[in-house]
């Protein structure tokens, strides 16, 4: 019984570890096929750049709406929605012979696909009660594989078959992905009833709290940082755009193995020991970038520090977020929490690109740094635990 208990929690594992890298896969079949896309569209920078901005913003305030919707129907279901609709919005880029039908889609895949995250951590927090860290590491592990190998395999299709067919191609994935999910999980993990979700009483947790407000000044380095780093590369280090392109892919490289890590040792050690030591990795990984001397000695530093730290403090915070939220909403609990990195965050991208405009990149990565510097700060006012059994 227990080994036939722990084959079906693996296979739901690498299930959601799939699931979670065509999620964020969605996401960067665009970048690659800019150029071919705005010729075909006849628009410019700008505007395809407020369709990204708003499909962005909408990725992380749909987590919000997500998170409840996972804690009254269960997970399960809603996962297998977001795949299946978020898969079926694609399909709508058949017709983009203009923006508007472009962002329409762009817009309608970031809607259920922002159903996601809270509702997969949330079941992860729920299945997996011992080595929850490892098990966020290894759904973490999928993310990151599927933002480090979709830009070339998008840009393959799109420049032989046309840009629509890559959008199509990962949505006919993510279809397919629902039905497997669908049949090979059926009722096993969704076992939860209709309820009145109680989103309020979320924010009344003061454990909570000290969480959000951390994850805020995470958002506030890691949108600006994800943004204009392969532009900084090039203007400030010199460096050709196809290498920066490649120190990029590098940077999320070291992000699989850093998720694995950053799980491990939360379950070893404490969520909390972790976040303090990501965060000092994210700091001087930094700091190493703009003022050690030698480009080569400080691109291979901030490679190694940022990749591995940032990577690695995902398991840990999104574990520690599971252990201070009740069962019975935490699923809206990490509605909640995403919305303050991915949301609140994304202010960031603005912030540094005014610093940029008027003064360099260089006093845009230093204000970025100051984020870092307050998250390593926070980092020391964490939660040690989770709350009690009987607070569940």
């Amino acid at each position: 019984m227990l080994s036939e208990q722990k084959s079906k929690r693996s296979k739901l594992l690498a299930l959601l570890g799939a699931a979670h890298s065509l999620n964020h896969s969605l996401f960067v079949i665009a970048p690659p096929l800019l150029t071919i896309i705005m010729d075909d569209l006849q628009v410019s920078k700008f505007v395809i750049g407020m369709v990204g901005t708003a499909s962005s913003f909408i990725y992380g305030a749909g987590s919000l709406i997500g998170g409840p919707i996972g804690d009254r129907i269960g997970e399960v279901k809603t996962i297998t929605l977001c795949l299946v609709f978020a898969g079926l919005s694609s399909f709508l880029m058949l017709l983009a012979d203009n923006i508007i039908v472009y962002a329409l889609s762009l817009i309608l895949i970031a809607i259920w696909a922002s159903l996601y995250h809270p509702a997969a951590n949330s079941l992860v927090s729920k299945v997996f009660h011992e080595n929850t860290g490892e098990a966020m590491g290894i759904h973490g592990m999928g993310g990151t594989l599927g933002v480090m190998l979709t830009p070339t395999v998008a840009w393959f299709i799109g420049k032989f078959f046309g840009w629509e067919f890559a959008f199509i191609f990962f949505g006919v994935l993510s279809i397919m992905l629902a039905l497997i999910l669908r049949d090979s999980v059926k009722d096993s993990f969704n076992n939860q009833h209709f309820r009145k979700v109680e989103f309020f009483k979320i924010l009344m947790i003061p454990q909570l709290w000290r969480i959000l407000i951390f994850n805020i000044s995470i958002g506030l380095f890691m949108k600006g940082i994800e943004y204009f780093f392969p532009l900084y590369l090039k203007e400030n280090k010199q460096m050709d755009p196809m290498w920066a392109s490649v120190v990029y892919t590098l940077v999320l490289a070291f992000g699989v193995p850093g998720q694995w890590i950053g799980g491990k040792t939360s379950d070893m050690f404490g969520s909390r020991k972790v976040l303090i030591a990501t965060s000092a990795g994210v700091l001087f990984g930094l700091l190493s970038l703009q003022f050690l001397p030698f480009h080569f000695l400080a691109i291979t530093m901030f490679l190694i520090l940022y990749g591995i730290s940032f990577y690695g403090h995902q398991p840990a915070l999104n574990s520690l977020t599971g252990a201070v939220s009740p069962e019975r909403m935490r699923g809206t609990a990490y509605g909640v929490f995403f919305f303050t990195s991915f949301g609140i965050g994304s202010i960031s991208q603005s912030l540094a690109g005014f610093l940029a405009d008027t003064y360099g990149l260089g006093a845009a990565f230093q204000l970025l740094t100051i984020f870092a510097l307050v998250a390593l700060a926070l980092s020391f006012f964490l939660p040690k635990a989770g709350i009690k059994e009987d607070e569940k």
